[in-house]
């Protein structure tokens, strides 16, 4: 027999209850933040999140999701698009700015402006310091910053409608997993017959905010080369061939270039060479990078030009195709390969079975909505790498401490 909730459920706080312990947790924690590092600030970034959960009620909630929140990203976006944070820090990044001033040099009615920016301050990214006057949080200040603002330009900006209307896309397909790189809920939400969401965001204009953002969302975390990670001399450096032109690291679809540029400052004295790799209109745009790397356009898709290379990298690539793009591409890879010496690296989330964290989950979905691709568990991860026939076995996930860090998957010719 079904139940009926009370409509009382709605408007009481979530678990009061659970408030005293989530505080004792969240005090024992920010104790040792100073030896605890980014792992203790993670802990109680989750800490801070259940004691909100607990003291809001399910209509509050119910009201961020559908007003609060989308109300929020309409301000940002448009904030970025007229160039409000870059105007801000200019002004100064600590100075009280009146609404009438940001206007005029912005070419944006001042009654529009004050309504965004009165909600931006109401979600607490902006400070409030008299009528229709603000200054800048971090949160905000940052949002000056392309690598940061880009995502609200390209992700919610350019492609935002595809997971607002992902129930819509999953009614038409009979609620079956995504699988098809050729028919996503991006296809459905924008109409276009484009390969995926990245030629899309080139074709309205948004590439160097998509490629922005790909070294954006990477920003504060620790590189796949950082020892705490993977021991880059012992595994790649001994063994490795010391020619100069011999080839030590191909970064594949490597973007602008930030995880082998960061590769180069953390080991100058590297042997061999480094080698960035992506489509033409990518590496046409890459700036500021060590000049020792060189720049190859390549599509991944294609036969692997370099043969041999003592270590092959992908960051974050296969989780934008389902697992028979992704056979495709690591074939690639294994038919360049060398038995014995080349290693195949990838950087990316392995979800855990538990306790999954929201980084995770919400990458997953994004790619779903998006790309139908995922992240992976480990098991889909030996599902994929050692069950398609390639030949290849994976040899260990290098893990971090941390929860948002991605995992080094290392992989050798079987």
């Amino acid at each position: 027999m079904s139940q009926e909730l009370d409509l009382s459920l709605a408007t009481r706080p979530n678990n009061t209850a659970a408030v005293p312990a989530i505080l004792d947790e969240f005090n024992s924690l920010y104790s040792t933040l100073e030896t605890g590092g980014e792992a203790t600030r993670h802990a109680l970034v989750l800490k801070a999140r259940s004691l909100l959960h607990a003291l809001q009620s399910p209509r509050e909630q119910m009201i961020q999701h559908t007003w609060a929140d989308p109300g929020l990203n309409a301000a940002i976006i448009t904030g970025v698009d007229v160039g409000l944070f870059k105007l801000m820090v200019k002004n100064g990044v600590d100075t009280p700015q009146k609404v009438s001033n940001l206007a005029g040099p912005l070419g944006v009615d001042p009654v529009l402006l004050g309504r965004l920016m009165r909600h931006i301050c109401a979600m607490g990214h902006l400070v409030e310091t008299g009528p229709d006057e603000y200054k800048p949080t971090n949160f905000s200040k940052s949002l000056s910053l392309d690598v940061i603002s880009a995502g609200y330009s390209a992700l919610l900006g350019g492609i935002g409608r595809s997971p607002i209307e992902f129930n819509k896309f999953l009614r038409d397909t009979n609620y079956q997993n995504p699988v098809d790189a050729a028919h996503t809920a991006m296809h459905s939400a924008y109409n276009t017959d484009l390969p995926n969401c990245f030629e899309y965001l080139r074709s309205v204009g948004l590439g160097p905010q998509t490629n922005n953002h790909m070294g954006g969302y990477r920003q504060g975390r620790l590189p796949w080369s950082h020892p705490e990670i993977y021991p880059v001399a012992e595994t790649l450096f001994a063994g490795a061939d010391p020619s100069p032109d011999a080839p030590l690291v191909v970064d594949v679809a490597g973007g602008l270039g930030h995880d082998i540029n960061e590769f180069k400052a953390l080991y100058p004295n590297h042997p061999g060479k480094l080698i960035l790799q992506d489509l033409p209109v990518v590496i046409n745009d890459v700036k500021g990078i060590d000049p020792s790397i060189e720049l190859m356009s390549h599509d991944f898709l294609t036969e692997q030009p370099v043969k041999g290379a003592r270590a092959y990298f992908m960051h974050s690539i296969l989780h934008d195709w389902p697992d028979d793009v992704c056979t495709q591409i690591l074939s690639r890879l294994a038919d360049a390969m060398k038995p014995g010496y080349s290693k195949l690296l990838i950087f990316e989330c392995v979800i855990a079975r538990t306790g999954a964290h929201w980084e995770a989950t919400a990458g997953d979905i994004l790619m779903m909505t998006q790309l139908s691709a995922l992240e992976r568990t480990e098991d889909h991860w030996h599902k994929l790498i050692e069950g398609s026939g390639l030949n290849l076995k994976i040899t260990k996930f290098w893990k971090c401490a941390r929860p948002d860090v991605e995992n080094v998957i290392e992989c050798e010719l079987a």
